[in-house]
């Protein structure tokens, strides 16, 4: 596969209506070779990484935006794909929009609630 197609396949997209102000937003994310790998990996498609995108809970800790999809995130037209959505977790960079890594867990909620504050920088003092 050559540097265009794989970079094609890293980039995702997606356009959200607002019934508001009448008006559609286009959003873009792009895969590092990291999150790639790891949605490749643990079976996670571009559709469900976008639900979690669109649809999830965002929380904001250690400089990153953690989107979450929980079972009650999950809107109607999504109901039958619920079982394989729920619970997934996609983290983005906080100043960018560079997907950093995506995975599931079963209590997402009480696994970032539990991190730190900040992320620890300083490997030089690790022993």
């Amino acid at each position: 596969m050559n540097n265009y197609q794989e970079n094609q396949n890293r980039e995702l997209s997606f356009k959200v209506a607002t019934n508001k102000i009448n008006a559609t937003m286009e959003f873009k994310f792009k895969h590092t070779a990291h999150s790639y790998q790891r949605s490749c990996q643990r079976g996670l498609a571009k559709n469900k990484i976008i639900a979690t995108l669109e649809y999830g809970e965002v929380v904001h800790k250690q400089g990153l935006i953690y989107y979450i999809l929980g079972e009650k995130n999950i809107p109607d037209i999504l109901i039958k794909q619920k079982q394989k959505l729920q619970n997934t977790i996609v983290i983005v960079a906080g100043d960018s929009n560079q997907i950093i890594t995506c995975y599931r867990s079963a209590n997402p909620f009480k696994n970032i609630r539990t991190k730190s504050k900040e992320l620890f920088k300083n490997f030089g003092n690790a022993a």
